[in-house]
């Protein structure tokens, strides 16, 4: 079942396009890991996705219930960081949504909480996406990885290690077929010359 879809986003910061998305979607029980360098605009697009931002181009349509675990939280606490992120969970899951939007949600947690979260989410019935660069945590719960660069969204399918392998192979391709063009350009340049000379 589609539970959010986006046409046509696009987000300007100055004069750079953040974000640049033809079309994107999220179905139940979808497992997202989102992944991309600092400052590639992933807390940007999962603010506008759970309708916390605006895009200046485009629309996001929502057919479920969201839910947003920022990734600053409240720091007027006596409580640790870990405690306070560890809160937020419990209480984003009490909502129960239908879309859960995690942005770095296990910064300041100990292994004990990290394991506790992956628990939690193992057996969560409804969608997520999520903001991490814990690899073993993304490994253990996606099943689909959104992969942001400049300004543009690539799907994977699988955890993490899967698309590792199949960005490589991409590399890999890629490389050949750029190997493959020298080549053949060499040879014209070579038979040109050769025809010069005649």
């Amino acid at each position: 079942m589609l539970l959010l879809e986006a046409h046509q986003l696009k987000l300007y910061v100055k004069d750079r396009l953040l974000i640049d998305i033809p079309n994107l979607q999220i179905h139940s029980h979808d497992r997202i890991g989102f992944i991309g360098r600092n400052g590639s605009g992933k807390t940007t697009l999962l603010n506008i996705l759970a309708g916390k931002q605006s895009p200046e181009n485009g629309n996001v349509i929502i057919h479920a219930t969201c839910k947003l675990l920022p990734q600053l939280k409240r720091l007027d606490t006596m409580k640790s960081g870990g405690e306070v992120t560890q809160e937020y969970i419990v209480e984003a899951i009490a909502e129960n949504p239908e879309i859960l939007f995690a942005d770095e949600p296990t910064t300041n947690l100990d292994t004990e909480h990290i394991e506790w979260l992956e628990k939690t989410l193992k057996n969560w019935q409804g969608a997520y996406v999520i903001v991490s660069h814990d690899r073993a945590f993304l490994d253990s719960l996606c099943t689909k990885i959104w992969e942001i660069n400049e300004g543009r969204l690539n799907e994977f399918k699988g955890n993490y290690s899967d698309y590792e392998r199949q960005k490589e192979r991409i590399h890999r391709e890629q490389k050949q077929a750029y190997e493959k063009y020298v080549h053949k350009k060499e040879q014209l340049e070579e038979a040109l010359k050769l025809k010069e000379k005649k």
